[in-house]
């Protein structure tokens, strides 16, 4: 299974570099200034714009160091499908493959989605932590390439941005940056998994009224309570078949 990467939005922003991989079969890397190699990335941070109908959609979703842009099309339509159920702003965990468009000063790069998810404060936290030590990493093995040391990939990074010490103290100023945002006392306990149809039914007994909700809207809340727009409709057809919820009328839902 190939690894998923961690790296800052500002820093991802900034790339302009791509490096196929040794045996030129496994596609190329996103290289950011910031040492980052990255092909598949794991990103949490607030949806701040979703646009686009139809099996396009196009997002932006902000960190505290700036704002990924993302994009999902028709190969991943639950993506797709999630995405319109889902009003910003709002966390969200983000899987997709890094891309570069373009090509020199007009380059940005972007991610693909493959999966997307609602979460709370908590999880965009852990993450800022997690991609905080990440990116420290990086920044050490940079200095030790500046110092004549360190690996490959850090000599590669430099000789591509022509990085400096300066611009590696800019980049720690960014870590420091984004821990600022973490909440203090950060307790991370261990997280039980829950079955899609507890969290649907949970939510549509809270939001339900007499006459129960219809099958959109139990899907939409669903999706906000951290479920795909498919897992919620599978969801919705256990609760079903369960006997846990029955349609009072034709596209309405209600729990018994």
């Amino acid at each position: 299974m190939e690894p998923i990467g961690r790296v800052f939005a500002r820093d991802f922003s900034a790339a302009r570099h791509t490096v196929d991989s040794r045996d030129g079969r496994d596609g190329s890397h996103v290289v950011t200034p910031g040492g980052a190699w990255c092909r598949r990335l794991f990103i949490v941070g607030a949806l701040t714009e979703c646009r686009g109908s139809g099996d396009v959609m196009q997002a932006r979703i902000a960190d505290p160091t700036g704002t990924f842009r993302v994009s999902a099309d028709w190969q991943s339509p639950d993506v797709v499908e999630t995405l319109g159920y889902i009003e910003p702003p709002a966390f969200v965990a983000v899987t997709g493959r890094a891309t570069l468009n373009g090509s020199g000063s007009r380059a940005y790069a972007a991610v693909d989605a493959e999966a997307i998810n609602v979460v709370d404060r908590t999880a965009r936290d852990i993450w800022v932590l997690a991609t905080a030590g990440a990116t420290l990493g990086r920044l050490e093995a940079l200095e030790k390439a500046l110092g004549g040391g360190g690996d490959e990939r850090a000599a590669t990074v430099i000789g591509l941005y022509g990085t400096t010490g300066k611009d590696i103290q800019d980049k720690a100023g960014m870590v420091r940056t984004a821990l600022a945002s973490v909440l203090p006392d950060l307790a991370v306990g261990e997280i039980a998994p829950v079955a899609g149809r507890d969290l649907l039914l949970a939510a549509i007994e809270d939001e339900g009224g007499a006459r129960g909700i219809p099958e959109s809207d139990a899907v939409a809340l669903g999706v906000r309570s951290g479920l795909s727009a498919r897992d919620a409709q599978r969801a919705l057809e256990e609760l079903l078949a369960a006997g846990e919820c029955y349609q009072p009328a034709s596209g309405m839902i209600k729990p018994i």
